[in-house]
Formats: C-alpha cells, sequence, structure tokens
C-alpha cells in the first residue's frame, strides 16, 4: 500500500517508522539532523526518478524515429514476455505509418492499490502523453494519451506493463490503430488507409474509394481542404472513440477527433486538430466513395472548431455524399429519398434533431438533416451555407449562439427553420 500525497510517496513501513520517530512537544524545538534532511532525500530520490523515466520516453521516441527496435526495447522489463512481444509489434506499426515526429512526455503521476501489489513496492504508474505528426495527414502535431507503470530492478528503471492505467484515461487512449496488433498501411497521393497485416487487397480497394471520395467532397463542398485522410479498417470493434458492437451493421464508419491539446489540458473542451475515419469491421466490404465522402466531409471541416449542431454537420455530409449519388444515378434518385423525408421522416420528428440522442434516435435524423441543409442552399446558396458551417463551429457553443448566427446568416433560427421544412415543397 502507498499514500500519494503531494507528489511524495510513503510506504506503509515509512509511515510507521515515521509514527515512532515523531518528536513530542517539547522535541519539535530539537529535531534531529536526520528528520530535518529525510523530506530532501526523497525528493532527490523523486528527481532522479523522473529523469530516468524521461531518459527512457526520449530513448523510445529516438527508437521509433531511427527503427532501432533494440532501443525502443532496451527499457522493456526482460521478465515480461507477453509485454516484449507486444512492443515489438507496436514498434513495427510505429515505423510502419512513418511519423514526421514522435515523443513522450510525464503528465501526472497514478496511484492504485492493486497494480503495486501486482508489481512491487518500487511501482510508479504515471499517465504518459504521446505527441505525433503523420506527414499529411495531421497539420499539426497531435496528442493522445498512454498508461505506463515502471518498476526499479537493481537500481534501473524499466517499462512493466502499459495497459493497468487504460480504464481511467479518456475515450480511444491506447486504441489507436497501432496499438491493436500488426497492422499494414497502404497509401495513396492524399489517402493513408490502416488494416491488418496481409489484407493488402482490402486496403488498397479503400485508397481507390477514399480517393474517389476526396474528389467528391472537393467538388461539392466549397470550402478548401488539402489535407489527407486516415482511415482505420481493422477486425476491431473498439478502435479510437469509435465504439460498434459486433452485431451493429447501421453505423458503417465513424469519424473522430484528433487533439492539438487534449480535453482537460489546456482547456475543457481541448483544440480540435482534424479527424480520424474508423470503419465498422462488419461494413469493410462494403466501404465505397459515397460512405468516405460522407466522413471526409467531416475531416474536412474538424478543425474549425466542433461547435456546430449535428443536424448541420451531419447534415452537410449528407448533402456532399448525395451530390455524389446524384453524379452517377442521377436526380431521380435524389427526389425519391426526398420525398421519402418529407412523407416519412418529418411527420415523426417536431422540431430539428438535437444533439443530445441524436445517434440514438429511431427516426431518419440523416435525411431530416440533410433535408434542412439542402433547404438552406436552396435558400441562400452553398458558399453561405458553408460559411454558415463555419461560424456555427467555431462559435456556436450554446443554443443562443447558434439561434444568434442562423438568424444572421439566414434569417431564421432553429425553430423557424423547422416550420419551414414542415411546408417545404422541393423543386423538382
Amino acid at each position: 500500500m502507498a499514500l500519494v500525497s503531494g507528489g511524495v510517496v510513503y510506504t506503509v513501513e515509512e509511515r510507521e517508522r515515521d509514527a515512532r520517530d515523531r518528536p513530542t512537544a517539547i522535541q519539535t524545538a530539537t529535531p534531529t539532523a536526520p528528520k530535518a534532511t529525510k523530506p530532501s532525500r526523497i525528493a532527490a530520490q523523486i528527481a532522479a526518478r523522473r529523469v530516468a523515466v524521461d531518459s527512457i520516453l526520449l530513448r523510445r521516441a529516438q527508437a521509433v524515429q531511427t527503427g532501432n527496435e533494440a532501443l525502443f526495447l532496451a527499457d522493456v522489463d526482460p521478465a515480461n514476455k507477453k509485454l516484449r512481444a507486444d512492443q515489438k509489434i507496436l514498434f513495427a506499426n510505429l515505423v510502419e505509418i512513418g511519423f514526421s515526429e514522435v515523443g513522450y512526455s510525464q503528465a501526472e503521476e497514478r496511484f492504485n492499490p492493486a497494480v503495486v501489489r501486482a508489481h512491487g513496492g518500487t511501482t510508479y504508474l504515471v499517465r504518459v502523453l504521446m505527441r505525433y505528426q503523420i506527414p499529411k495527414v495531421d497539420f499539426t502535431p497531435v496528442t493522445t494519451e498512454l498508461g505506463y507503470t515502471f518498476i526499479s530492478k537493481a537500481g534501473r528503471w524499466l517499462l512493466t506493463d502499459d495497459d493497468d492505467l487504460d480504464s481511467d484515461l479518456g475515450p480511444g487512449a491506447h486504441r489507436e490503430a497501432w496499438d491493436l496488433g500488426r497492422i499494414e498501411v497502404q497509401r495513396g497521393p492524399r489517402v493513408l488507409v490502416v488494416v491488418e497485416k496481409g489484407d493488402t487487397r482490402r486496403g488498397r480497394a479503400i485508397v481507390a474509394a477514399a480517393t474517389e471520395g476526396l474528389n467528391e467532397v472537393t467538388a461539392y463542398w466549397p470550402r478548401r481542404w488539402n489535407g489527407s485522410v486516415l482511415v482505420v479498417a481493422l477486425d476491431e470493434t473498439d478502435v479510437r472513440d469509435a465504439r460498434f458492437a459486433d452485431e451493429d451493421i447501421e453505423s458503417a464508419a465513424s469519424t473522430g477527433s484528433t487533439f492539438s491539446s487534449l480535453p482537460g489540458q489546456d482547456t475543457a473542451d481541448g483544440t480540435v486538430a482534424g479527424g480520424y475515419i474508423v470503419v465498422n469491421p462488419n461494413e469493410r466490404d462494403r466501404v465505397d466513395e459515397i460512405l468516405l465522402s460522407h466522413e471526409i466531409t467531416h475531416v474536412a471541416t474538424a478543425d474549425l472548431g466542433g461547435y456546430e449542431p449535428l443536424w448541420l454537420a451531419e447534415g452537410a455530409a449528407e448533402y456532399v455524399s448525395w451530390k455524389g449519388i446524384e453524379a452517377i444515378s442521377g436526380p431521380g434518385e435524389v427526389s425519391k429519398w426526398e420525398q421519402e423525408v418529407i412523407d416519412e421522416a418529418l411527420p415523426q420528428l417536431s422540431a430539428l434533431p438535437s444533439d443530445a440522442g441524436f445517434y440514438q434516435n429511431s427516426a431518419d435524423v440523416y435525411g431530416v438533416s440533410w433535408l434542412a441543409v439542402r433547404y438552406l442552399v436552396q435558400r441562400i446558396g452553398l458558399d453561405k451555407v458553408e460559411d454558415l458551417y463555419e461560424d456555427m463551429a467555431m462559435n456556436g457553443t450554446d443554443q443562443a449562439a447558434r439561434d444568434r448566427i442562423l438568424m444572421e446568416r439566414t434569417g431564421l433560427t432553429e425553430a423557424t427553420l423547422w416550420t419551414s421544412l414542415a411546408t417545404y415543397t422541393p423543386q423538382r
């Protein structure tokens, strides 16, 4: 057992010894020399531990950048054979990704008595920030988090576990694509696709579909975005912050945010840098440019701030993907779905879909969101809808702000937009 107080770790034995040696009221005036020096000795030990762990983290980053597996494994506990095997896979994956920048730093120490019992009295459990940049994909370095367990053996600090802290970290931590088994990367000019090692044909097919999806986003969404897209298509139902139940066939893919500063790190919401696409493993064989154009629209708008209402975010992404469908199948297919939304989906709602429960709503909230954006495009034009989106994403922090922005740019509030949809007659 250990007590963490002000960053200083005391074992039970030390506390009992302190209690025996604690001076009486009379003795406090003349403490002995050993008692006066003990806090400085503990502080020196903590400082030395921090320097040692910082050095380990620096070596791990250098190993990835130079492709040196021996250096990456040098500080991994030789007694933990499974961890060493997993770390070999992790190293190969990190090299496969090809980071232009990667680094690790200590955040705060954590304490878990079960972990101390498992690894012994020298256990040091710490949250670690991994900061990295994937060329072309990340415009700026982004951050994810890990939990590392270190122990001291014969005066040397070693990494002995890397998942003890997983349940206490944020959504998707230690669930990046490179954390989940041996991967393979397929690349296009503006596409990077991650699949399982050996799943080459699928990876190349998704590269082709994503390239077409990028072309559709460029053609049908006004914002000029020159980034590349990362698509993760693994046989995993839990990747990053995407959660796909094994039986889930409704959600084919999800776009999750990357952060240059994590939520709670500098600000409560963090700073969004971009987004990665994760494909539902049950849908990997049905990935096409229509699906990916929807998700890439999310990626292309991810760095704007993320405060836009979901009906606008999903409606814009649906607008782009249905423009792609229209280019392939003609306007008749779009008109047919538009009428279905008006006849079947609108009557199930009494207002625009709210953020709360959006993805659990049994009504066709995607269709209604698309219809709202389609209506706004006809009312004010696509360029002005894109301006509306940007303003909402950066400044729509609450309902009052959203209504103010919507009124200024369209002459409508969400309530009057809904009323307009209820009496909407499509242009044929």
